[in-house]
C-alpha cells in the first residue's frame, strides 16, 4: 500500500510536526493511522517529506518528519487551461485530470454559448485533494473567471482549440495560456478576439472535442512535449 498525504502548513521544516484540525481527523480516522505507521506530510508551496506517526488522536496527529525535500515544478506547471467550465460532475473530473498533469492554473471562462460561471470553492477543494493523490509541489490553482474579451487582452501566449486550427504545435517550454471554448464552440466574435490578439489556434483531433477533453488532451501533449523536448 503507497503512503499517504496529510497536507500542513507552510512551511514543512524536519522535526515533529502536529497536524490537526480536518487533516488530523481524516488521518485518524480515515486512513486509522497508528503509532509508527509512515505517512507523507506537504506543504502545498513546493515542500514533502516522509515521516512516522508519534501519535493519533481525534483532533491531532504527530508526526516526526526527518527530512524535508523541496520539490521542482515541471515546465507544465507554466500552463494555464482557460476553458468555459463543463456541467456538473465534469468539472471536478477537469479539475482532477489537469492536476495530475501538472498544469499550473485553471481559468474559468465566461463565454457566450457557456455555462453561467458561479465562484468555485469546491473546485479548490478538488484541488487540494488531487495535490496529495498525485504528489504534486502544489495545487492547480483556481483563477477568477474571465470574458473571452478580458483574456484576449491581457497579452502573453495563447493557443486556441478550433477545428478549423492548425498542427498543434507545444513550442518552447514557458507561459502559456490554452483557451477551450463551450459547447458549440466559441462565437466567431470570441474567436476573432482571441486571433486579433495573437492567438495560434490548433486542431488536437478530427472529430468535436468535449470541453474536457480538450483541455486534457493539449495539457497532456504540452506535458509529454516539454518533459522531453
Amino acid at each position: 500500500m503507497s503512503i499517504r498525504t496529510l497536507l500542513v502548513e507552510a512551511p514543512l521544516v524536519a522535526g515533529e510536526v502536529v497536524v490537526s484540525g480536518a487533516e488530523a481527523r481524516h488521518g485518524a480516522a480515515v486512513l486509522r493511522l497508528r503509532p509508527g505507521d509512515a505517512v507523507r506530510l506537504a506543504d502545498g508551496d513546493g515542500r514533502a517529506g516522509v515521516g512516522a506517526v508519534v501519535s493519533a488522536e481525534a483532533d491531532t496527529v504527530v508526526v516526526q518528519v526527518d527530512r524535508v525535500e523541496d520539490l521542482v515544478d515541471p515546465a507544465i506547471a507554466a500552463v494555464t487551461v482557460a476553458c468555459a467550465l463543463p456541467k456538473g460532475d465534469l468539472a471536478g473530473d477537469l479539475v482532477r485530470m489537469l492536476s495530475e498533469l501538472g498544469v499550473g492554473a485553471l481559468r474559468p471562462l465566461r463565454c457566450a454559448r457557456g455555462v453561467r460561471v458561479e465562484p468555485q470553492p469546491r473546485l479548490a477543494r478538488i484541488s487540494l485533494e488531487s495535490l496529495k493523490q498525485c504528489r504534486r509541489g502544489r495545487p492547480l490553482s483556481i483563477l477568477p473567471a474571465l470574458d473571452v474579451a478580458e483574456l484576449a487582452a491581457g497579452g502573453g501566449r495563447i493557443i486556441l482549440a478550433d477545428a478549423q486550427g492548425g498542427r498543434f504545435s507545444a513550442g518552447a517550454p514557458g507561459p502559456l495560456t490554452v483557451a477551450v471554448g463551450p459547447e458549440g464552440g466559441f462565437t466567431a466574435d470570441e474567436t476573432a478576439a482571441l486571433v486579433a490578439a495573437g492567438a495560434e489556434t490548433f486542431r488536437l483531433a478530427p472529430h468535436v472535442l468535449r470541453i474536457e477533453t480538450a483541455a486534457v488532451s493539449a495539457a497532456a501533449v504540452l506535458a509529454a512535449a516539454w518533459e522531453h523536448p
